[in-house]
Formats: C-alpha cells, sequence, structure tokens
C-alpha cells in the first residue's frame, strides 16, 4: 500500500484544510522512529507540491530538519529550516515562523554557531511576545539558554531560564527535563555540585518514559561531570561508562562523543593520559565522518594540551594547526549563512539604527575572526590597526605581552606613520606606568586628559615610549587588560591626541577586540613553542631530527636537479656514556651543550646541523664535495679533542668524536642513502680506535 492509499481520508482533508496537518504530526514527532518519519515526510513533500500547499510544504520542510538533525546532518537540516522559514515568511505565517526559529537555534547551537543561534532564538522569542505564544515562548527561552550553557556564558543561561515565568504544570515532561538538567550543567560550572545531582535526580524519576533518548545520556554524563567536581572519581567513571554504554548500543553517536570527551578529562585527572588520547582518536574518527564540527576541535584541542605534555611537539603542533582550521570553516560557514538575514520589520530609523549596529558587530567579528586564525603578534597588531578608525578613533593603536617571570612588557605600538616595538621593565611594585596598573590590577583605564587624570591610577606621569618623541602628545587613553584564564597576559590601548576622546561605547568595543586578541595571543605564544620544540633542539639549540632529515631531504632533491654537490657528515661522541655514568646526566646534559657550542663555532653559516639521536649529530654541507667537507670534519674532531670543558664544581672533562663523512653522489637514490652512507663511514670511525674522520 502507497503513501496516498494509506492515508487517503487524512489527505482530502488536509487539501481542504492545511492545518489538518497536525493530523500527521504525532507521526512526524516521533523521532526515534525515522524510517516511518522518512515515509511521511517524502510522502507529504509530494503531496502539498502536486496540490500546491505552501503551509503544508513549509511545516515538511521543518520536520525534513529534524530528520536531518537525529541523522546528524547538521547543515542538511540548518538549509531546511531556512527553507521552511522563508515559505512561512511569504505566506506572513508567525507561528510557523516560531517553529522554524526554534529549529534553526537548535541546530546552530549543535554546531557551535552561537551566535546565529542567538540571533534566530531572539527573532522566536520576539514573535511570541508577539502573538502571546506562551507554549512557544517557553521552548525558545530554553533553548537560547542552552544556547548560553554550550558558550560557557553560564551565568547568562541561568539568567534566562530564571525569566521563565511559567508553573511546573505548565510545562510538557520534555520541557521540564531539558529545564533541569540545563540548571544542573550550570550549577556543575559555576555553582553547587549537590544541587546539581537534586536536579538530576527530579528528571531520573521518570527516565523509563525516556524510551531512546539523548536525555538518557545526558543524565548519566552530567551525573558524572557532577561527581569529578566533587572529587568522587570512582562513581563519576561509572556514570561515565553507563552514558557511553547507552550512546553506543543505541548509536546515539553526538552523545557519545560528547560523553567520551568529558570522560577523556577525567582520564588525564587520573593520569591516564594514553587512554585519553586512544579515546579522543575514536572521538576524532566519528566527528570527522558526520561532520560534528564543535566536538571535532574540543578534541583536538585537548589531544594538543596531553602532547604538548608529554613533550611530544610534532603532534601537539598537528593538533593546534587542526584546530585552527575547523576554527576557520566554523566562522567561513558562519558568514554564508548571513546571507539568510532575518527579515524584521522596521521603520526607516530604525532600520538605519539596525544596519549600523548589524555592520559594527559584523565589523567586530570579521576583525575578531581574522586575529583568532593568525599566529603572529605583530600581523595582529596590523590587522586590528587597518580597521580600529571605524570603531574608533585613534592615533595610536597597541598590544603588550606580559612577561611574568621577568616581569616585563613588550609593546608592539602603531600610529602617526610609526611603528614601536618596545621592551619595558615594570618596577617591583610600583605602579610606573599606566601599562603596569592595568596588568597587575586586572583593570580598565579611560581618561578623558591624561595630564590631568593620570593620578588616579599612577604617582607620577609616564614617560613616552620610545619612538614616540616629538610626536603629538596623547591626551585620550584606553587601557584594558587580556586576560586568559583570570590572568593578565598583556593589555591593549587606544590613544589620541584629542581631550574627551573616548566613552564607554569605546572602552566595550576595545574589550571585545582584546578577548580575541587575548586568545589569539596565547595561542601564538603555545604555536611558537610548540613550533620550536619541532624544529630546534632544547639542550643544543640544532635543529631536531625531523627537521634536519626535512632539510636534507629538500638539499637532495635540489642539488641532484642542478647537478650541485654537497656533502653530510654523521658525527658521534666518544664514550659519552661515561660522562653520564661519572658525574650525571645534569652535568651530562651541561657537557653536551657545551660540545654542541663548539661544533657551532667550527662550521660555515650556510651549513645545517642537528641532533640525531643523544650524541649522535648530522652535519649537511651544501655546495662542499668530499675533501671541503673533509676539512670541516678535521676541524671540528681537533677543536674538541684539544678542548678541556668546565662543568663547573671543580669537574673538567675531555671529549673526542668520530665522524663519518660522504658526499652525494648520483647512485644515491635518496637522501636517505647518502645518510646511510656516510653512517657506515661513522661505524668504520667507531671501530677503529675512535677519534677519525673517514669518508668513502
Amino acid at each position: 500500500m502507497n503513501f496516498q492509499q494509506k492515508y487517503a481520508d487524512e489527505l482530502k482533508k488536509l487539501k481542504e484544510n492545511e492545518d489538518y496537518i497536525e493530523v500527521f504530526r504525532f507521526t512526524m514527532d516521533r523521532r526515534h522512529d525515522l524510517n516511518e518519519m522518512k515515509e511521511v515526510i517524502e510522502g507529504l513533500m509530494k503531496f502539498s507540491k502536486e496540490n500546491n500547499l505552501n503551509k503544508v510544504k513549509a511545516w515538511i520542510y521543518y520536520y525534513l530538519g529534524w530528520y536531518h538533525f537525529d541523522r546528524y546532518h547538521y547543515e542538511k537540516a540548518a538549509e531546511s529550516f531556512l527553507i521552511s522559514n522563508d515559505i512561512f515568511n511569504l505566506l506572513n505565517y508567525k507561528h510557523g515562523l516560531i517553529y522554524a526559529c526554534n529549529g534553526l537555534t537548535n541546530v546552530y547551537c549543535q554546531i557551535g554557531q552561537f551566535n546565529l543561534s542567538t540571533e534566530w532564538g531572539l527573532k522566536g522569542i520576539s514573535l511570541c511576545e508577539e502573538t502571546d505564544n506562551k507554549k512557544a515562548l517557553v521552548i525558545l527561552l530554553v533553548n537560547t539558554g542552552i544556547n548560553y550553557i554550550q558558550m560557557k556564558n553560564y551565568k547568562k543561561g541561568k539568567e534566562i531560564l530564571n525569566s521563565i515565568k511559567i508553573t511546573e504544570q505548565e510545562l510538557t515532561k520534555k520541557q521540564l527535563v531539558s529545564l533541569n538538567l540545563s540548571f544542573a550543567e550550570i550549577e556543575i560550572n559555576i555553582g553547587d555540585p549537590y544541587l546539581a545531582l537534586t536536579y538530576i535526580d527530579l528528571v531520573s524519576r521518570n527516565e523509563k518514559e525516556f524510551k531512546v533518548t539523548s536525555e538518557v545520556c545526558e543524565i548519566y554524563k552530567l551525573k558524572g561531570m557532577a561527581y569529578v567536581k566533587l572529587n568522587l572519581y570512582d562513581i563519576a567513571e561509572q556514570e561515565f561508562e553507563q552514558a557511553y554504554d547507552f550512546a553506543n548500543k543505541n548509536e546515539l553517536l553526538y552523545e557519545k562523543c560528547s560523553v567520551a570527551i568529558e570522560w577523556t578529562k577525567l582520564s588525564i585527572i587520573l593520569g591516564r593520559k594514553q587512554k585519553a588520547i586512544k579515546e579522543l582518536l575514536e572521538v576524532i574518527e566519528i566527528c570527522k565522518s558526520k561532520r560534528i564540527k564543535v566536538l571535532l576541535r574540543e578534541a583536538y584541542h585537548i589531544l594538543y594540551t596531553i602532547y604538548k605534555d608529554f613533550n611530544k611537539p610534532y603532534e601537539a603542533l598537528k593538533c593546534l594547526e587542526e584546530y585552527m582550521q575547523i576554527d576557520d570553516e566554523m566562522y567561513d560557514y558562519e558568514q554564508n549563512q548571513l546571507m539568510a538575514k532575518m527579515n524584521f520589520k522596521h521603520t526607516k530609523r530604525e532600520a538605519d539604527q539596525y544596519k549600523l549596529l548589524y555592520d559594527r558587530t559584523e565589523l567586530l567579528s570579521n576583525i575578531g575572526q581574522k586575529i583568532l586564525s593568525n599566529l603572529s603578534i605583530s600581523s595582529i597588531v596590523k590587522i586590528i590597526d587597518e580597521e580600529i578608525n571605524k570603531l574608533i578613533n585613534t592615533d595610536y593603536f597597541g598590544i603588550a605581552v606580559y612577561d611574568s617571570d621577568l616581569d616585563q612588557a613588550t609593546y608592539y605600538f602603531v600610529g602617526e606613520n610609526t611603528k614601536i616595538k618596545d621592551v619595558i621593565h615594570f618596577d617591583g611594585e610600583n605602579e610606573t606606568s599606566f601599562g603596569s596598573y592595568c596588568i597587575r590590577n586586572k583593570k580598565d583605564i579611560i581618561i578623558s586628559n591624561a595630564q590631568k587624570e593620570y593620578k588616579k591610577y599612577i604617582d607620577r606621569f609616564p614617560t613616552d615610549f620610545k619612538g614616540t618623541e616629538g610626536k603629538s602628545e596623547m591626551k585620550s587613553v584606553i587601557y584594558t587588560p587580556l586576560i586568559i584564564n583570570d590572568k593578565a597576559v598583556g593589555l591593549m590601548s587606544v590613544q589620541s591626541s584629542e581631550e574627551n576622546a573616548y566613552d564607554l561605547n569605546d572602552l566595550n568595543t576595545l574589550k571585545i577586540l582584546a578577548n580575541y586578541s587575548a586568545i589569539a595571543i596565547e595561542n601564538a605564544i603555545n604555536y611558537k613553542r610548540v613550533e620550536d620544540k619541532a624544529t630546534y633542539d632544547n639542550l643544543t639549540s640544532f635543529l631536531s631530527k625531523f627537521e634536519i632529515i626535512r632539510l636534507g631531504e629538500i638539499i637532495y632533491e635540489k642539488h641532484k636537479v642542478n647537478k650541485l654537490k654537497f656533502s653530510v657528515a654523521m658525527i658521534d661522541l666518544d664514550n659519552f656514556k661515561n660522562v653520564n655514568d661519572s658525574f650525571g646526566h645534569i652535568y651530562g646534559d651541561k657537557a653536551l651543550t657545551m660540545v654542541a657550542d663548539t661544533i657551532s663555532s667550527c662550521i660555515r653559516n650556510t651549513d645545517y646541523i642537528g641532533r640525531y639521536g643523544g650524541d649522535e649529530f648530522l652535519l649537511i654541507c651544501p655546495g662542499l664535495g668530499e675533501p671541503e667537507a673533509i676539512d670541516v670534519a678535521e676541524r671540528i674532531r681537533k677543536t674538541i679533542e684539544n678542548k678541556i670543558f668546565d662543568l663547573g664544581d671543580g669537574i673538567l672533562v675531555s671529549v673526542t668524536l668520530s665522524i663519518g663523512v660522504h658526499e652525494f653522489k648520483e647512485v644515491d637514490k635518496s637522501f636517505l642513502d647518502v645518510l646511510k652512507k656516510a653512517d657506515k663511514c661513522l661505524y668504520f670511525a667507531k671501530g677503529s680506535n675512535r677519534n677519525l674522520v673517514i669518508c668513502n
């Protein structure tokens, strides 16, 4: 029996009255039976097109959105909800528009597009108030509150949820579950974990009614999170395991990944980082296949921190790059979705005001995303400087990066055709500059006339930065700290030669840019630190093994194509283990560092040297044939042989080294071949009383 035969009576009534769609709503609301839902959607879609039933078509696109949502096809879901919204809008059917807004609020929240989610949520709330639709208003308020929770803005989420003026009797069971679980998550993060468990217990009493839903998973997961907060790790583990097993059994992939991420956080606390890595790699595989970018991004960031702690710079660097790539993709998606702007009714003046506000917000967002995707502090300053005057009138703009260990800040300022990079050392506990006050107190400064108002913050008027002599005197200034995890990592400032140039709106604008910049600067510092670890050996400052081999392969290809000569030398310290065994690894490391410094003084600026192993080094000499390379190797060997290394504490050591040299030949099929032949020469040198240079 086909669809039209099965539902002949219902379709006849629907053709007469499109509101009869309510008859089919029960079937389409049973979202755990996706096959039946799909059958009804396809049948109704065909019927609505054949009979030109536009309102029915809009509702079908709405339910198609939920069908895609439950199959983790979030971008298709957003597209369906948008089509539903457009049709309802053409029909001026506000009841349907409210539901379309709710669908878009949910799907954008699920994929981490929180700005879009909030925007559609607020539109839906506005329509609810306009039509006095209290039932839908509750749904949208709960979902908007959840959106703020996902943004980690728990205080705002709690404020919205507390604003719901309705008794529990007026809520559906599903709404009551969502509300209590949302309050539980808020209490876990900024309140009382015991109160969170109370909220969860209220929901758990009706757990049998949920059947196969994400709420069951959420109950177990939130319990686990609450017990982690209470340091009851064994109980937390049991709850996470139940949540994971339930999600796995019922093929709830999003929930499975979400639980796994929280579980890995517990594994990290318990020191089971290898287990955490395994779980995160599984999450990444699932999220990539289902394009669940918000969880994929979080998984990469956690994995990055683990690899960084494990001192695995290559893996950490890759994870950080993947994390930033996903950030870029999510930003691009948001920009594309802004083409589907909401259609509010405004007077011309209201529309102009809205456009001005929107353009300002969009510009801030654009600048922010450019900042976040950049890993150079100088570039971040340049990006903001190019756009800042569209937001705030300024003569000078700058960022300072604070080094708490050295108690100093590096300032990057631009303005009046001047670029300044200056290091300012703070004077102990004394507040000698606006910058030191701002960073130490983590407080904003806004001044209309610096000469008259500086004493509010510091005892004496600060001197100019180097490079500003002869420039206009700055009168109005704003300083705002860059805060990460309640720690000041720097500051941002705008300065003007005009009095009364700035107000609180300007301060708020700068604070938004400062939030973006704080994250970007932390990323830049971490990226540089990890990149350096991946490129350079910490102990010797030579290139890492990975980097010296990478460069060797490039040099091999270049010299092979251009028929140029180059040589490599494998260098190994003789019996260096005796130094470590006799004096310990601290002195052994010091000796290795001093040997490396000595080798550096014996080679050319055009040579490349890397640490190949514990006390083994690889030297690449572009442009040198075997005779010249042997001269370099002998110079190194003799210099080391004749040197006494003073390790301090009265410890003096002498060392020798053996070197194998090989010049690239046409028969060498790869850089690895060149390397193997040099290593073979080294082997012969080590077997012939050592302290020798041997070539073939």
